[in-house]
């Protein structure tokens, strides 16, 4: 017995805590996002050339956000249920952002309404969906959901950072 309390007490202790992640920490760069709306806010705000702006929103766009917004249909909303308001509510504000990517006559127009209703959007999951999922979801899943963020490129990756 003294032998076994030898070894225990000898044993190295481990400094760091296992716990599970939760959809905050899952979803780290969702709020990133807020980044980007800042992003645009600062390049209006301090008179960037409209060109570079939307080069930018489109890029993000095209390689962050609509990826992103794939990740929450397939892997974030499934685990309520598509039939649940918030989701509902989700996917038709992810309809109306994607539309906005859609640059017309007026590209300030669309680049302050993306701004602004993205924003909004962000904060409502973060607030309500994410909260919901935060519940029901399983480590499993988390890690799944973690794993797929990661993957997606971030604002270090664009090569004119007006907003610096």
């Amino acid at each position: 017995m003294k032998r076994i309390a030898e070894n225990q007490s000898t044993a190295p202790i481990s400094l760091t805590t296992h716990h599970a992640m939760s959809i905050y920490e899952a979803c780290s760069k969702h709020h990133k996002t807020l980044f980007f709306c800042w992003n645009i806010r600062t390049g209006i705000d301090r008179g960037i050339e409209l060109s570079r702006i939307v080069a930018y929103v489109k890029w993000y766009g095209e390689f962050i956000l609509f990826p992103k917004l794939e990740i929450e249909e397939q892997l974030i909303f499934t685990i309520l249920n598509e039939d649940h308001y918030l989701v509902k509510r989700a996917l038709k504000e992810h309809r109306r952002i994607r539309r906005l990517f859609k640059f017309g006559t007026n590209p300030m127009k669309n680049l302050i309404y993306i701004e602004e209703e993205l924003d909004l959007h962000i904060r409502f999951e973060e607030k309500n969906i994410l909260t919901e999922v935060e519940h029901l979801a399983t480590p499993k899943q988390l890690k799944e959901i973690n794993d797929k963020m990661n993957q997606l490129l971030t604002n270090a990756n664009w090569h004119d950072q007006f907003w610096v």
